[in-house]
């Protein structure tokens, strides 16, 4: 090391010297190892710039320690870099104490020899080390692979023995079975032998009994006249009524039914040729079907009788369509609702040949302004006109359909969703449609107090008004909408800004208000239903989502002299709603016929009994409740139910369903939905006795079988819809007796359904309207 310092560059440490860098490093180093700072790079920065600004007079060795830290008695006093250095070499004399190169030389040997000694003894361990621990892997390895050897076995041994005790059960019931059915059948053979000649020598009877007279007279009888009509495939009991008659109850089928009843027979034929079947036409059920050569050949056929005609949906239809329709004279109720083929080049002609319309819907179309101009040049007996969803006009056509000379008579209007309308169009509307009644403005996020102020100052007949999903109005807007006392429907939907000042307002001035519905308004509270209380008519109330709600603003409105006249009432995750105001409806309100308490978890099973006891009760929902088998079996009480809905009520049973199919035998609609313990023997019970059911929701029912689907198609044919959703043991085998019984099936919902194939559910397609089906697993919300 020494030869390597003498060996420095003269300018190099002429460098050192004169900048004193090495007494710098030893008096900054000296201070950073005796005063040890926290913070080591503060304390450099610190002292450098200490020195940069005093310079490099006072600096010694120690000049950076504090004096309390500082040796009595110096023992260097040079400095010792520049002797490491060998700065100052000529100044000293040679010292004969300093190592030779021989000895560092020894010294680094040395020192690389006990390294080399270190390293190799920490190698050994280490390979000793990872040795062992690879034996005792191997070991744990070998172990573990017994073990999961063992626990096959056991697993494989435990299913073995399921599965002959389980067949052993089978084998048993299948004799039980058999054994059981051989009784049956024969008692069934001995039953009907017997009835056979019971029949026989009842009817002899008869038949000398009533016709012994006329043979003695000796007036002549053939078999028909005796033993009644014939019957088989010639007999046609509809072409012998009247034609009056059967013109009615041909009236009840659409058009795809009708077309089928006139390739019956050449009666039935005539009688589908009717001219009051085809003032009406409802194109909307065969939507995907329709096309401009058909709707040309059937509008010619009925034109100068058609008053009414449905096109809902009808996407296919073009300008000739339409222009086959404009030549309807007599039409007075048109929907074009849907058609993407609309323009206004059609709506020009459509307006120009249907001088006398009344109804006109075409909402989800593209008509611009040239089409609300035609609407005021030519319809002037227009009464109700609905443009919602149509996103192409703007304040000029309100403008052109205001002030034309049509629709001077329209007393509906609906533009919801028209969210491209300003203050300056409902200024033109309420200067030209002072004749409004009706007045629908739904998801109309935009719409501000001062539009609907416009209207209300000169339209000043509306009875009905509809905001729903229309969030910024105000209580001023309500406080205005008050002063109309003819005031007879109220709609308002997620609206945070209402408070009770409003309704207050509503019920002391509006005294005809029938109808209210506030859904999601979250500031009313039961102020707002006392105030209420005032208007005698109301029959229908919607207070879904009014968490504020309680059993004493109910109490307030069933109290009043409206109470006995409620026919409907939504009290929908009203959360503060109990068994009270059960009591209080049960007591007062005499003509409720719908009730909807969904998710009021305060309402238990001796609240749910007290409905069973409300007699003009025919709708029922009860979704989220604490419905059990007792509440359930009370519920069935009442005789007038048509729809219930027990959606995710999960203490259902089978014994609780049973006793309310029992009672309720002329039930139509009803939900079941997530209720996981209703198994196949509840499904059975249904069947056999609600046999009038057209509309039933089994989704989430997971321990229902194909043996459920079986008894529905064996007994209800009345099905419309069916939902079996989440029914994961359904198989294409139930689909099948499906398609065979319930030939009235026009909605099966099969979503999650991994039993069931799709090419099942493309069958299923050819016959049924809509089914909806995928085979994804079930979501994690059904609570599988």
């Amino acid at each position: 090391m020494a030869a390597s310092l003498k060996g420095i560059d003269p300018e190099l440490k002429n460098y050192l010297r004169i900048h004193r860098l090495t007494d710098i490093y030893e008096a900054l180093l000296t201070g950073i190892s005796v005063m040890c700072p926290d913070d080591p790079y503060q304390f450099l920065v610190d002292k450098l710039t200490y020195l940069r600004d005093y310079g490099l007079d006072e600096l010694f060795w120690d000049c950076f320690v504090d004096e309390s830290m500082k040796p009595r008695s110096r023992i260097i006093t040079d400095s010792n870099l520049d002797y490491v250095f060998n700065l100052e070499e000529h100044l000293l004399p040679k010292d004969p104490n300093e190592p030779t190169p021989e000895m560092y030389a020894m010294a680094y040997s040395h020192y690389n020899n006990s390294l080399k000694t270190v390293c190799f003894s920490a190698w050994m361990q280490y390979h000793l080390r990872k040795r062992m621990r690879k034996l005792q892997l191997q070991r744990k390895m070998a172990s573990a692979a017994q073990h999961h050897c063992h626990q096959l076995l056991r697993h494989n041994l435990h299913i073995w023995l399921d599965w002959t005790r389980y067949r052993r059960g089978r084998q048993a019931m299948a004799f039980n079975k058999i054994q059981h059915v051989f009784n049956v059948a024969v008692s069934r053979v001995i039953f009907q032998a017997w009835r056979n000649v019971t029949l026989d020598a009842k009817r002899t009877r008869e038949y000398f009994e009533i016709n012994l007279t006329r043979l003695e007279r000796g007036e002549h009888m053939d078999e028909e006249d005796a033993f009644g009509h014939g019957s088989g495939e010639a007999r046609d009991d509809v072409s012998l009524l009247p034609k009056k008659v059967a013109v009615l109850i041909f009236g009840f089928l659409d058009i795809r039914d009708l077309a089928r009843c006139a390739a019956v027979c050449r009666s039935w034929k005539v009688i589908t040729q009717y001219s009051a079947l085809w003032s009406r036409l409802d194109l909307s059920k065969v939507r995907n079907r329709v096309t401009d050569k058909s709707t040309n050949k059937l509008l010619q056929k009925c034109r100068p009788y058609m008053g009414h005609l449905n096109l809902r949906g009808c996407r296919q239809l073009t300008k000739l369509a339409f222009t086959a329709v404009s030549e309807c004279r007599n039409l007075q109720d048109l929907n074009l609702s849907e058609c993407y083929g609309l323009n206004d080049d059609a709506m020009r002609l459509i307006t120009e040949g249907c001088r006398i319309l009344l109804y006109f819907n075409v909402s989800h179309t593209s008509i611009t302004d040239a089409s609300l101009r035609c609407f005021g040049k030519y319809c002037k007996t227009l009464q109700y006109l609905s443009i919602a969803y149509c996103k192409r006009f703007t304040d000029k056509g309100l403008y052109y359909l205001s002030n034309g000379e049509g629709c001077k008579k329209l007393i509906y209007l609906d533009l919801s969703n028209c969210t491209q309308l300003n203050v300056e169009g409902f200024k033109y509307l309420s200067e030209g449609l002072t004749s409004l009644q009706e007045l629908h403005l739904n998801e109309f996020s935009n719409l501000s107090d001062e539009s609907v102020q416009l209207v209300l100052d000169k339209c000043v007949n509306i009875k009905t008004v509809s905001f729903l999903g229309t969030c910024n109005l105000s209580d001023e807007t309500f406080k205005k909408l008050a002063l109309n006392r003819k005031l007879e429907r109220l709609k308002l939907e997620n609206n945070q800004r209402i408070s009770d000042s409003a309704i207050k307002a509503i019920g002391k001035n509006c005294h005809d208000l029938r109808q209210i519905y506030m859904v999601d308004c979250q500031r009313v509270t039961d102020l707002a239903l006392k105030a209420l209380s005032m208007c005698r008519n109301l029959t229908v109330i919607n207070l879904a989502d009014c968490i504020r709600i309680t059993d004493t603003g109910v109490r307030h409105i069933v109290e009043s002299s409206c109470g006995p006249k409620i026919r409907e009432m939504n009290l929908t995750n009203c959360i503060r709603v109990g068994d009270i105001a059960l009591v209080n409806i049960h007591k007062r309100c005499h003509s409720l016929t719908y009730l909807s308490v969904c998710y009021c978890e305060h309402i238990s099973e001796a609240g749910i009994e007290l409905l069973g006891q409300t007699h003009s009760l025919t709708s029922v929902d009860l979704s989220g409740c604490n419905c059990g088998d007792q509440a359930l079996s009370s519920l069935g009480n009442n005789l007038r139910f048509k729809d219930v809905t027990l959606a995710e009520c999960t203490s259902i049973t089978d014994l609780g369903l049973q006793k309310f199919a029992q009672q309720c035998r002329e039930i139509e609609r009803l939900d079941l939905s997530h209720c996981a313990q209703l198994t196949d023997g509840a499904i059975k019970n249904l069947a056999f006795c609600c046999r009038m059911i057209n509309v039933l929701s089994l989704a989430g029912c997971k321990l229902l079988t194909d043996l459920s689907i079986q008894y529905l198609s064996g007994v209800c044919h009345y099905l419309i819809s069916l939902d079996l959703s989440g029914c994961v043991l359904v198989t294409d085998k139930s689909m099948k007796y499906l398609r065979k019984g319930c030939k009235k099936l026009r909605m099966l919902s099969i979503m999650y359904c991994r039993g069931i194939t799709k090419s099942t559910a493309h069958k299923l397609m050819r016959h049924i309207e809509q089914v909806d089906y995928n085979s994804d697993d079930v979501p994690s919300y059904f609570g599988y």
